[in-house]
């Protein structure tokens, strides 16, 4: 839905000084409530309704070089209030160039998915922070360049120091012929100890939560390759990290070096869409993801922007020797889900 009114910008949380004027302002989101079945690695059984993902999303065009966008996101469990998990300005800077600045998931990792779940590739990567990134994209060609000061910190840090010192850089091309696109890139973090996944596994130091200093930052570097051609989609993606120290995050007595991979095949049938996937870890054990991990989904609209899924997974847990169970697991999801 397009609302176009005098004004209406100084509604949304952007920090934005401007003259009262014409904005086009886009609304958009999604709805997915969810029934999942579990049994885990030791053979508990449990399931629930939850109202998995609500995102309300506000796109504003400020004028011909300025853009804003805030996004608004509940999980159950996870996000409860309803919490502002992107808000950004974007200035186009002609050329193909252009500055992003305020709360992003930076570009580390891809995630496509034709699945109901997050990837383990995302559970290993994904990276939410208030940065500054200056972006490129011209004649197939895309990269960007960004900066934050992340939560983790060095140990050598001066008391009381707390400076902009995290970055990380992204470069892709995509190929297109016809009907085939093929998406290639690379990308790179200093501190994949910051990631959303990673730091919650991380000792905590204080009240606030806040992960222990590092002895020294543990960078990331990320794979992806996307190739759609008609109703087919393939999608492969590679994360891995460094080595941490034993002391921050640690694997058979020595520092992990962690990694994560995701192998899926969607294809677009008269009926609806069907995937599979296979995933794996490594080294990843004290974070309580599994060793590998076996998907098959379907996915149908039954009504307008209405659509029905269901998934199946299979997870293997890293064996005893390796501070695991041994043993595997499965989860079947139940999914309906709009968007407006």
């Amino acid at each position: 839905m397009k609302i176009t009114k005098s004004g209406i910008i100084s509604t949304l949380p952007l920090a934005l000084a401007m003259n009262a004027q014409a904005a086009d302002i886009e609304i958009g989101g999604a709805i997915e409530v969810e029934a999942g079945f579990s049994s885990d690695f030791n053979d508990v059984d449990t399931s629930d309704i939850s109202l998995a993902t609500v995102e309300i999303g506000f796109d504003a065009q400020i004028n011909d070089r300025v853009s804003g966008h805030v996004l608004l996101l509940h999980e159950d469990d996870d996000t409860e209030p309803m919490e502002l998990d992107e808000g950004t300005i974007t200035l186009d800077l002609t050329n193909g160039w252009s500055l992003s600045a305020g709360r992003m998931y930076v570009p580390f990792g891809s995630y496509e998915t034709n699945l109901v779940s997050d990837p383990l590739t995302l559970e290993l990567g994904e990276t939410r922070e208030a940065a500054v990134l200056i972006g490129y994209e011209a004649h197939g060609f895309y990269g960007s360049a960004y900066a934050f000061n992340g939560d983790t910190i060095e140990a050598s840090t001066p008391a009381g120091e707390d400076t902009i010192e995290h970055f990380g850089a992204s470069f892709g091309y995509v190929w297109e012929d016809g009907d085939m696109s093929l998406d290639v890139g690379v990308d790179y973090i200093s501190s994949l100890g910051d990631s959303d996944g990673i730091s919650a596994g991380l000792p905590d130091v204080d009240a606030d939560e806040l992960p222990d200093p590092l002895v020294s930052y543990v960078g990331g570097t990320a794979l992806h390759a996307s190739y759609n051609q008609g109703g087919l989609s393939v999608n492969f993606e590679y994360v891995s990290s460094d080595d941490f120290n034993a002391a921050e995050l640690a694997f058979n007595g020595q520092g992990a070096s962690l990694s994560a991979f995701n192998l899926e095949a969607g294809y677009d049938f008269d009926w609806g869409t069907a995937a599979i996937g296979y995933q794996a870890t490594d080294e990843a054990v004290a974070l309580g993801l599994p060793e590998s991990r076996i998907l098959v989904a379907v996915s149908r609209e039954i009504f307008e922007n209405t659509a029905l899924s269901f998934e199946y997974a299979m997870d293997d847990d890293y064996g005893t020797s390796d501070g695991g169970t041994g043993k595997d697991g499965s989860t079947a999801t139940v999914q309906l889900a709009v968007e407006f």
